[in-house]
This record gives structure tokens, sequence and C-alpha cells, in this order.
């Protein structure tokens, strides 16, 4: 969507996990044709960071000649709002133009905007942690004046890290509770095939590798062949067999229950933290 990045200036502040996978995910992408400043207010988050990104203050970003395009607030959400004070000032005075993307759960489009200004541009943006490895889900919703190039820088900058989707803002609770939280259960559910294999005589490494490979293989027979989960399920599955039976313990102990309701938890503490 749009052009690719050629030439861009992206602001994070806030150098934790997610900060730290976006700048790795777009150095990655992009190269020389992006320029990346990063600011935390821990010193040790910035250590290690010169060969992907410049540590700038975000109050010195004309004295470093930095006009950010977009700026991520990569921070915690009871952060978000003393950050956003600290920053109003500056950007109102020195009229910066900037789509700001915020990363931080359950914090609305309308609070950042209260914050900044109702005009300021706004995204609103969920990724996951395996953005670190570039195999991030980032699912993201936009204020209503932002313009399709908006659309585009950022489809690129979380396409940087991964897969996006844009959807209303109304979805983002239901998409937190997937994506956001998703990775969590994803390692449970691999810790308990693990425990498992170990308890059906295999060593607690092969185990584990197994089980890692096995979630890989068939999530990647999902992607590949775009054919339903059930539909793939089935092919593994022959009258009397291990699957089958292995299928009925899982059904006795609620699994597909426990999932959903796990994902719908999420969601709803989600909403209960929206601000």
């Amino acid at each position: 969507m749009g052009n690719k990045i050629t030439s861009i200036n992206v602001a994070i502040i806030g150098a934790g996990n997610m900060g730290k996978a976006l700048i790795t995910g777009l150095k990655r992408a992009y190269g020389d044709g992006i320029r990346i400043a990063v600011w935390d207010n821990f010193p040790g988050a910035l250590v290690d960071m010169g060969d992907f990104a410049e540590s700038i203050d975000p109050r010195n970003w004309e004295t470093a000649d930095f006009a950010p395009n977009a700026v991520i607030l990569a921070v915690k959400p009871a952060d978000i709002a003393g950050l956003l004070d600290g920053i109003s000032p500056m950007i109102q005075e020195r009229g910066y133009d900037f789509l700001t993307i915020s990363v931080a759960a359950g914090i609305s489009i309308s609070t950042i905007r209260g914050k900044i200004g109702k005009t300021m541009r706004v995204c609103r943006a969920m990724p996951n942690t395996p953005a670190l490895i570039g195999e991030g889900m980032s699912v993201y919703a936009l204020s209503e004046n932002c313009a399709p190039n908006d659309i585009s820088l950022a489809e690129q900058i979380f396409g940087a890290c991964g897969k996006t989707v844009n959807i209303p803002e109304s979805l983002m609770d239901a998409a937190t509770g997937l994506s956001g939280s998703g990775p969590a259960f994803a390692y449970s559910f691999i810790e308990a095939l693990a425990e498992g294999g170990v308890s059906a005589g295999l060593p607690y490494q092969t185990a584990l590798d197994t089980a890692v490979q096995t979630v890989i293989g068939a999530a990647g027979m999902i992607r590949s062949t775009g054919e339903h989960p059930s539909v793939l399920r089935s092919r593994v599955m022959s009258p009397g067999g291990t699957t089958v039976k292995g299928l009925e313990a899982l059904e006795r102990g609620a699994f597909k229950n426990a999932v959903m309701s796990a994902v719908t938890e999420a969601a709803a503490q989600s909403a209960k933290m929206c601000t």
C-alpha cells in the first residue's frame, strides 16, 4: 500500500522489549533508508542501540536536525499520560507534523488526542512480541483525520516486523485479547505439549524441541495451504487411532472452551483498562 520507505525519520520513545523489536525490524527492513531516534527515561535501556538508532531526547530533535514522520510511543500504559503531557508543549510550540503511533494497551485515540491536540493524526496499534524476530502480528486503528499516506506509513512500519491488519478502533480490545496476549497462550500450549511428551517417556529437551517444531509446522500448514484448521485436523485423524484418543482427552479437559475464554477474558480486561 503506497510506496516503500526510501527515506524517513521515525522516533521511538521507550526502549523496552517492544521498542527494541520495532527498531530491529525497521532497521532490518529498510537499512540506511530510515533514520531512527530512540529515547528512554532509563539510560540503561539505550545501551547497544548505536548500530540501530540514535539516542536523541525529544527536546533535542530540532538541534539534531531530526524532523520525525512518525513518533512511536512504546511505553507502558501507566506511563503514557505523563509522556504525552511532557511532549505536548514541544509539539505545539515547534509545529511538528507527524503520525503519532501508540502501542500502549488500552489507551484510546481520543485520550491521546486530548493530550497532544485534537488535530493530531493518531494510530493506535497492538503489535505482539514475535515482532522481535520478524514474525509479529500487528493490528492498528487510525483516527478519522488520517490520510492514505498514513495508512501506508503504518503498514510499512509494522510490516517490517511481520503481518499487519487495519481494523476499526472498536475492535482493538478483541485484537488485544487475541494477538496481543496470544503468544503467552501459545507458549503455555507448547509447554504443556512438551511436558506431555516427558510424561510419555521422552527426555525434556527432546520433548520441547519436538513440541516447538510441531506447532511451527502446524501453523505453517495453515498459512501455506489456506485450508481451515478443521480440515487439516481431519487429515491427521484415523478411526480408533492415536490422534482421536488425544482429541478426546482435550475435549474432556474443555480445551477449546478454555482457549476461547482466555481470549475473551483478555479482551474484557483490555476494555476495562481503556481510557
